[in-house]
């Protein structure tokens, strides 16, 4: 339930933050002015927006990385994530390499050969190592 909320928020809290620093004037541009940037009688103050969009991108920031880390502890304690269910299980296939008993006597090479004499189109030809 909590893990809920704090997606939720932190979702929001994503959008508002992109929405505030594209709302920000950059160098030159003039986007600024729709916030009081030119008058000294605005809501923000003398300064206009500027120092207000700053600090609150800076404090928005910090809460989101505070809540991403928070979500990862919960996570990390929780047991983390569960096994997916589409999951194709290919390392479990996986036929594990042969011991150095089995290359020398020969014993590694069986199933490869068994399928290179079933497929009569097969140009290698292995052979045991010498002894």
């Amino acid at each position: 339930m909590l893990y809920t909320v704090l997606i939720v928020f932190h979702v929001v809290l994503a959008a508002s933050l992109i929405a505030l620093v594209l709302v920000q004037r950059g160098p030159g541009a003039t986007m600024g002015a729709a916030f009081g940037a030119g008058a000294s009688g605005t809501v923000f103050g003398s300064r206009g927006s500027a120092s207000f969009l700053t600090r609150l991108t800076s404090w928005m920031g910090v809460g989101f990385f505070a809540i991403s880390l928070s979500m990862a502890v919960i996570a990390a304690r929780s047991g983390g994530v569960a096994e997916a269910p589409d999951d194709l299980g290919v390392v479990g296939q996986i036929q594990p390499l042969p011991t150095t008993e089995e290359v020398q006597d020969g014993e590694a090479f069986q199933p490869l050969l068994e399928a290179l004499d079933q497929d009569e189109d097969a140009d290698i030809i292995l052979e045991p190592p010498p002894d």
